[in-house]
């Protein structure tokens, strides 16, 4: 097999050209490059100079606003008239809802104390998860996980065919509050 090896100087020109299209990319992408990061990011003194000329621009047009209020001493300056009515000023009082009495709230309480107070409070009558909230003072996480807790123990009853539930407290509820222990023991977790 015999391979013809160009002349020296085809191979000499075809290098060249491949070097100057290298350079030529080289150098069309650097100018490209700098063209378009000054079109997308301005430099800061560009924005330093706009904000520089937006608040004079808001400052001479408060300027403008001050002046429109004042009154004018000099006798040849146009006086600004201002129309008004005598149309006497009525103030209808304010109407201020009354502000719903909290009860006072429940010092810190241990969770045998929080069951004795809740059961007594249901004891006086029927209550929602929100009343128990606002007379214990307690979170709503609390509540709800201390009368579910009560639920399942049989202690309260719990009326599902309105929303929120209103619990009831059972008789054995009423026993564990004449008895004052009731034989159940509940872990304590905060």
């Amino acid at each position: 097999m015999i391979i013809d090896i160009p002349d020296t100087g085809i191979m000499l020109v075809a290098v060249l050209a491949f070097l100057s299209g290298i350079v030529t990319l080289y150098l069309y992408n650097k100018t490209r490059t700098v063209g378009v990061s000054e079109k997308i990011a301005p430099t800061n003194l560009e924005r330093i100079d706009y904000y520089e000329k937006e608040m004079i621009d808001m400052k001479i047009r408060l300027d403008v606003m001050e002046l429109d209020g004042e009154e004018y001493t000099k006798p040849d300056l146009p006086t600004k008239k201002v129309t008004s009515f005598d149309v006497p000023e009525v103030k209808e009082p304010e109407f201020v809802a009354p502000k719903p009495k909290a009860a006072a709230r429940v010092p810190n309480m241990s969770f045998e104390k929080s069951v004795t107070f809740v059961l007594e409070k249901i004891t006086e009558g029927p209550m929602t998860s929100r009343d128990i909230e606002v007379t214990l003072g307690k979170s709503r996480e609390h509540v709800s996980r201390l009368m579910k807790k009560l639920f399942e123990d049989n202690l309260v009853g719990r009326d599902t065919s309105t929303r929120p539930y209103r619990y009831t407290i059972t008789e054995k509820g009423r026993e564990r509050i004449g008895s004052g222990d009731g034989g159940v023991v509940y872990a304590v977790s905060q």
